[in-house]
């Protein structure tokens, strides 16, 4: 029986199809399989005939204009998924949070596509973590949509609308500070071990007792924590959300 790993790669440029399978041999040899498709229809074919275990996938769409990754998400539950795409995070973030992709990574350097490879065959050895649906992320709270999300961060300070980036949930995540790491990572694409400290300047067990439900259970609402990290200013919510946005670049250096 072959130990192997699948990775399904769907991308409809046929260069980097090729390009990520060359890596895949290159670096890991038999250890990953990879199947490749050029459109979203035919990475749901493959992904009905075979078992994977990490899916990337560029921003491709389906004749009903459903997001393959969206589609991919209701068919193979918790199978890791890198959203590797040259489209910016606010034009793409809805669809990747309702995929609950593991990894947000930009097209831009000529090798990043090794970085991605590396971290698929990661994903793919890997067991996942249960993870909760939007749906229950968003029960019991005052937003049903991450578009209502959006609207419940101020933005009255100059620096432009604020992007949702991540969840955390009271009930089912564990401490609201590696929540906020794990998104902060996916989101910028820098691993939390090799940026700047997250928490230079605020206590994390303190952060978590200002927003987190009251002892006998009841929410809070209308609170914000706000700090800068790097190029941006990020704000946690008393419902679980965090958002960041760019710091004006007079404010940044």
């Amino acid at each position: 029986m072959s130990l192997a790993s699948t990775v399904l790669h769907v991308d409809d440029d046929p260069d980097m199809l090729e390009l990520s399978a060359l890596s895949f041999r290159r670096a890991h040899g038999d250890e990953v399989e990879v199947l490749t498709a050029s459109d979203a229809e035919e990475g749901l074919t493959l992904l009905d005939s075979h078992a994977v275990d990490c899916i990337i996938s560029d921003s491709l769409r389906l004749a009903d204009d459903t997001a393959f990754i969206v589609a991919a998400r209701q068919r193979i539950g918790d199978v890791p998924i890198i959203f590797y795409t040259a489209k910016e995070w606010d034009d793409v973030a809805l669809d990747a949070l309702e995929a609950d992709v593991s990894e947000y990574v930009r097209k831009a350097e000529a090798d990043g596509i090794t970085a991605v490879v590396e971290r698929a065959r990661k994903l793919a050895s890997q067991d996942r973590a249960p993870t909760v649906t939007e749906a229950q992320l968003f029960e019991g709270r005052p937003c049903e949509t991450t578009e209502e999300a959006v609207g419940t961060f101020p933005a009255e300070i100059e620096g432009g609308p604020w992007t949702i980036i991540g969840v955390h949930d009271w009930d089912v995540d564990d401490e609201l500070g590696t929540t906020i790491a794990q998104v902060l990572a996916a989101y910028t694409g820098v691993d939390v071990l090799e940026s700047e400290p997250l928490f230079s300047s605020l206590d994390t067990e303190a952060l978590q007792s200002m927003l987190e439900p009251r002892g006998d259970g009841a929410p809070r609402y209308d609170i914000y924590v706000r700090f800068p990290y790097g190029q941006y200013e990020v704000s946690v919510s008393s419902e679980g959300f965090i958002a960041v946005r760019r710091l004006p670049e007079t404010g940044y250096e």
